[in-house]
């Protein structure tokens, strides 16, 4: 019995359906996350990276978020590791360097208060 021969396109297009991977496609037109600064994450109102954004570095220790973010962050991009912090009821969620949201408010962007660098 001969096997059907697949051209390569076929294959790729064949295991794009099949392989999960990131949702960095799925982010902006071009599928490119946006940067943020080594040391920072960056948050964002709208989800998809929409919006207005605010930076927060981990040197700079624990923030507030800003009003306009403030249990609304929409998406965000983290270049560092971070603390996300929930004060009532107090919940957080740890954040890692290459984690990314891009839509957040129905998840834990919703409750967000405050980020820092540990929890």
């Amino acid at each position: 019995m001969r096997l059907p021969a697949w051209s390569a396109a076929a294959a790729l297009a064949l295991a794009a359906t099949v392989v999960p991977g990131t949702n960095a496609a799925a982010a902006q037109p071009g599928g490119q996350v946006p940067a943020c600064p080594g040391g920072s994450v960056c948050f964002y109102t709208g989800s998809d990276f929409g919006g207005s954004s605010w930076e927060w570095t981990a040197n700079s220790g624990y923030h507030d978020l800003p009003e306009a973010l403030h249990d609304h962050v929409g998406s965000f991009v983290a270049n560092t590791d971070g603390c996300l912090v929930n004060w009532q009821p107090k919940e957080t969620r740890l954040v890692h360097n290459g984690d990314y949201r891009i839509n957040y408010t129905t998840d834990f962007g919703g409750r967000v208060d405050g980020v820092g660098a540990t929890c």
